[in-house]
């Protein structure tokens, strides 16, 4: 659906220094280059997710940012939304989630859940997602936990097995969100 290109062989990661160079992705270790992203100050989980946000645990790492954009997409039936944006502490890394529900967002809705989504954490430098989910080898679940018709504020939550770019699993959990999807 969405694919990120690039020709550099570093892998960027949250908060980290850009100029440090990583190994190519074909001899990454199993378990990723790094265990684990560096923690960023810009990512306190006592904030909550206020609107036009994101955030997910991976491992021991909380890693959250803002949304550049949000809305429908294919048409009018209001079944299908995406959400996209950086990460707080690395403007090279980010998210992006497409969400196909069973039921239109055509009124004030709660608790509505579908494993039919598209899931990467981008990497602007490399040519392969830090992660992404495959629906053929694993679940990923988005719950829309609320949606105002009137304002077009959407909450949610998503969890999930996401693979990294040497095939490895890892586990998303404890995702949430908070953005405007409206026409």
């Amino acid at each position: 659906m969405m694919q990120n290109s690039g020709c550099a062989k570093e892998y960027s990661y949250e908060g980290g220094d850009s100029l440090i160079h990583h190994p190519p992705v074909d001899t990454l270790p199993s378990g990723g280059p790094l265990g684990e992203f560096p923690v960023c100050a810009l990512c306190n989980q006592q904030d909550g997710t206020p609107l036009g946000t994101w955030n997910f645990k991976e491992g021991g790492s909380y890693l959250c940012g803002s949304t550049t954009n949000s809305g429908f997409m294919g048409g009018y039936d209001r079944t299908q939304f995406t959400f996209f944006g950086p990460s707080a502490c690395s403007i090279d890394t980010g998210i992006v989630v497409s969400v196909f529900l069973p039921a239109p967002l055509d009124r004030n809705l709660q608790n509505i859940s579908t494993d039919k989504t598209a899931f990467y954490y981008y990497d602007h430098h490399s040519a392969y997602d830090i992660f992404d989910n495959d629906p053929m080898r694993a679940t990923f679940t988005v719950t829309v936990q609320s949606y105002v018709y009137a304002t077009g504020v959407t909450t949610g939550t998503f969890i999930g097995t996401v693979f990294r770019p040497n095939g490895d699993s890892t586990h998303i959990s404890e995702g949430r969100f908070k953005v405007i999807v409206k026409m």
